[in-house]
């Protein structure tokens, strides 16, 4: 497993990557009406590549996980009572960690969020933050486990999900 900043070269890979996660994720339970897909944007993507803010584990040759971490959110993280004194420049935000479901259970998930910590204090950020849906469970025990604490809920309109849902807000200090 070798973890890395994307290339610019790859980035048709990586949208088909984060595609195919989109497909995966409709067929989930907290998303009861399906995903429209879309989610990173392929602007996104490129954005990230460009910024040197997008990540990926290569695993026998091929893109097995990904994620996305920048400083970049929702006007509703403004509402938040984070318990980290940052302001939107020292704390990062993790989006769109995906892990291809052939590597499910082998650790990639949590490797990644250690990755984004030790790369995010290497960057002087104080903290990292997230929004995860109430009803992803199984991400909630990932982010907590791995040094995160939620520090409230709140509503937003993600274009890929097609409705207001309710998010758990997330924190960990670095």
């Amino acid at each position: 497993m070798i973890i890395r900043e994307a290339k610019t070269e790859e980035l048709d890979e990586i949208t088909a990557f984060y595609e195919m996660m989109c497909r995966e994720l409709a067929a989930k339970d907290f998303l009861p009406n399906g995903n429209k897909g879309g989610f990173p944007s392929l602007e996104m993507v490129a954005e990230a590549i460009k910024n040197s803010c997008l990540y990926v584990v290569e695993e026998n040759g091929e893109i097995a996980a990904a994620y996305i971490m920048n400083n970049e959110c929702d006007p509703a993280y403004d509402a938040v009572p984070w318990r980290v004194d940052a302001d939107k420049k020292r704390a990062s935000v993790l989006h769109a960690l995906r892990v291809a479901s052939k590597y499910g259970g082998r650790g990639f998930a949590g490797r990644l969020v250690e990755h984004a910590a030790e790369t995010a204090r290497a960057k002087g950020q104080k903290a990292i933050r997230l929004d995860c849906l109430v009803e992803n469970t199984i991400a909630h025990k990932l982010y907590l486990s791995n040094g995160f604490q939620i520090v409230g809920e709140t509503e937003m309109y993600y274009e890929d999900i097609g409705e207001t849902r309710k998010f758990l807000m997330f924190e960990r200090a670095l």
